[in-house]
């Protein structure tokens, strides 16, 4: 027999074991399950503030000034960190502007897309990413203990 018979024969026990003994749902959704908790050991940030919550816009406008509506202010709290982000549209992409209170080792941009754009936090904990590109984004940073924290997602 040739490599060629082999993979024949492989392919048609895979269908007939298919056929015969189809895996069943509930491993299928199990296994699913699995991989959508691939991160368990990420703590997840509470969000604690959202200008685009009603009721916000008028101390946001107060804050910001009118005609800035389309900047999205939001804060979150994890990992013994507070961190203060404003998203504001620019072109064709968008404007990360942040601040931690507490001490953070690393912090990233992550997109939708699977993309990830790495952050310099300077000693006063700022930070800015521009012309990050359209689309959900979410913010991960790593405490000083050393807690990797993630946001939820965000679609701005």
């Amino acid at each position: 027999m040739n490599d060629l018979d082999d993979d024949a024969l492989m392919a048609e026990l895979r269908r007939i074991a298919a056929e015969v003994d189809p895996v069943p749902l509930s491993v299928v959704e199990a296994a699913r399950a699995a991989i959508a908790t691939r991160h368990l050991d990420h703590e997840l940030a509470e969000l604690v503030a959202d200008s685009a919550d009603a009721g916000s816009g008028l101390l946001f406008e107060a804050v910001r000034g009118p005609g800035v509506a389309e900047s999205r202010l939001l804060t979150f709290d994890g990992g013994g960190v507070q961190v203060d982000v404003d998203l504001a549209p620019t072109g064709g992409g968008l404007r990360v502007i942040g601040q931690f209170t507490g001490p953070v080792t690393e912090c990233a941009v992550e997109r939708g897309d699977g993309g990830a754009l790495e952050l310099a936090v300077d000693e006063l904990g700022r930070f800015v990413a521009d012309d990050v590109s359209p689309g959900p984004l979410r913010l991960r940073y790593r405490s000083e203990i050393g807690q990797l924290v993630r946001t939820a997602w965000l679609v701005p």
